[in-house]
């Protein structure tokens, strides 16, 4: 039986992440300059500017540069496709009583893959890359963008344990330009 150790390192051969050590070093000697420069100490847990924003998991938004916000101004969660889902309702929920999440914005941006990719291509892809069964794999893929960022803003618009007086709105994030626009 392997111990631990052993197992965590067949599991980053398998990921091929073997190189793993070396590339924490290097998030650890940048959380090291971060730390030097760090001035957040005193930032209050609760969302600053009263904004909760869901936005993707795309690495091209960066959420408080977008909104040229500063650190604890406002609270966010990611996913994939920036897509309201039970789990995200309940912490928006919790967000609007307990962080002063006043106003909420749910951001898609333009050249998101669950908004242009199939569930096929997505399953193909990931069976390809990874050599496993993904037939049962059941991602929330977007089949229209704009219509699904309506319908998630009248989704949590519409919950009764939603503090009263939030304000939801939605909008697209240009990936190319920068630009933020509103669209509900």
């Amino acid at each position: 039986m392997k111990n631990d150790g052993q197992e965590q390192n067949a599991t980053c051969v398998r990921w091929g992440l073997s190189t793993m050590t070396s590339f924490t070093d290097q998030l650890s000697d940048s959380n090291d300059a971060y730390v030097k420069s760090f001035d957040a100490h005193d930032v209050p847990g609760r969302a600053g500017v009263h904004l909760l924003l869901l936005t993707c998991m795309d690495s091209r938004i960066v959420p408080h540069a977008v909104l040229g916000l500063e650190v604890g101004d406002m609270k966010v969660i990611r996913n994939a496709g920036a897509q309201l889902n039970p789990e995200v309702e309940r912490d928006i929920v919790l967000g609007s009583y307990l962080l002063d999440c006043d106003n909420i914005v749910i951001m898609a941006h333009t050249r998101c893959a669950m908004a242009s990719l199939s569930i096929a291509d997505v399953k193909e892809t990931l069976a390809r890359l990874s050599g496993l069964d993904f037939s049962t794999f059941e991602p929330r893929m977007i089949e229209n963008q704009e219509e699904k960022l309506r319908r998630d803003v009248a989704t949590l618009l519409a919950n009764p344990l939603l503090k009263n007086d939030v304000k939801v709105q939605g909008a697209i994030y240009d990936v190319d330009s920068g630009k933020v626009n509103w669209i509900c």
